[in-house]
């Protein structure tokens, strides 16, 4: 049986990685770009583990087996389809224990060699957590910070579409960061899913210098790795200016966009309620409920986000957020400028 150490997962070319736990499972988090194919259903799973508790491990041992055996052609066929389209096969289950290793075996003596991932998915997140700090030693940020509404996504998407390296934290945490982060956001993504895709992010920046936005410690539930966070707040800070009335605008065309928003912007006006006081509530109830969109966008602004906005390090530099395009092409101008300096990133 062929078995590899996470960190060897980099070097091998045409892969396809196979994560063989239950679907709930790899839903909570997997391997970007993993494919699911479970050895046992969720319901399955729950059964093997309640007889573990009640009978003991041989029982459920003997279980799991009879489970699998059912499934075995059909887990052929699709290996055997999997090997026609790649050529590295690679295996893993939680923490490289018996479900990959007997699934292992058993495909080889039915002439399907695959590789496995020792450790599992266990051991891919102790990796990425160490090698992270390795990454981020090689990178250099410039830092989009402004007050709400300013346009520092959207100008951020707008460069990465257009192939400058960017990290999207918000768009990988589905969250936008305050209490109404996550209206409109149907996604939810786990600590251990956010750590992955940001991690195979950065891998990805190709460049010594990229654009982040300037973010807190939290996005929602999502918790920023303190070598992240630090080499943020060691960066190169541009903050952006808008007028209030784009402002407004901007946050209505981000937040607005998804059916049942109104319902979650109500319940997320009740969760700042000690923050607005009861006067300013009911006002914002009101304005909801009235459908002045706008006016309530506007109020929150003024009586809220302004009053918490707080600049973390002095900006280098300043730009106008009115036109999107425009700010864009000053970005690309000031991260040329550091290209410059450090010439084995890649010019735009």
């Amino acid at each position: 049986m062929w078995e590899i150490e996470a960190q060897e997962l980099y070097g091998i070319e045409r892969k396809i990685l196979v994560d063989i736990r239950s679907p709930s499972e790899y839903a909570e988090f997997h391997i970007p770009g993993a494919i699911n194919l479970p050895l046992f259903e969720d319901d399955e799973k729950r059964i093997i583990g309640l007889v573990y508790r009640k009978e003991g491990v041989e029982r459920a041992t003997e279980l799991g087996y009879s489970i699998a055996k059912r499934k075995l052609s059909r887990i052929f066929d699709k290996f055997r389809e999997l090997k026609k389209s790649y050529d590295h096969v690679i295996v893993y289950c939680w923490r490289g224990g018996k479900r990959s290793e007997e699934l292992c075996k058993v495909l080889s003596s039915a002439g399907i060699e695959v590789i496995r991932l020792k450790g599992g998915y266990r051991a891919y997140r102790q990796f990425i957590l160490q090698d992270m700090q390795n990454l981020l030693e090689g990178i250099n940020f410039l830092v989009l910070t402004g007050k709400t509404g300013v346009g520092k996504s959207k100008v951020l998407k707008l460069l990465k579409a257009q192939g400058l390296p960017a990290l999207d934290l918000e768009e990988l945490a589905q969250d936008r960061g305050s209490v109404f982060g996550k209206v409109g956001k149907k996604n939810r993504i786990s600590q251990k899913m956010f750590d992955a895709l940001l991690y195979e992010s950065l891998r990805s920046l190709r460049s010594h210098y990229a654009f982040i936005e300037d973010e807190s410690r939290w996005i929602g539930n999502i918790h920023l790795p303190d070598p992240l966070w630090k080499k943020k707040e060691e960066g190169i800070f541009i903050e952006i200016h808008n007028s209030m009335e784009n402002r407004v605008k901007n946050i209505l065309e981000e937040y607005t966009k998804e059916e049942g928003w109104e319902d979650e912007v109500r319940q997320a006006l009740y969760r700042i309620r000690k923050y607005l006081g009861e006067k300013n509530l009911a006002q914002a109830i009101k304005m909801l409920e009235n459908k002045e969109y706008e006016t309530l966008v506007r109020f929150l602004i003024e009586t809220h986000y302004d009053k918490k906005y707080k600049v973390s390090k002095r900006p280098l530099y300043t730009l106008d957020g009115s036109d999107i395009h425009k700010c864009g092409e000053e970005l690309i101008k000031i991260f040329n400028t550091y290209v410059k300096i450090c010439p084995s990133s890649f010019p735009v």
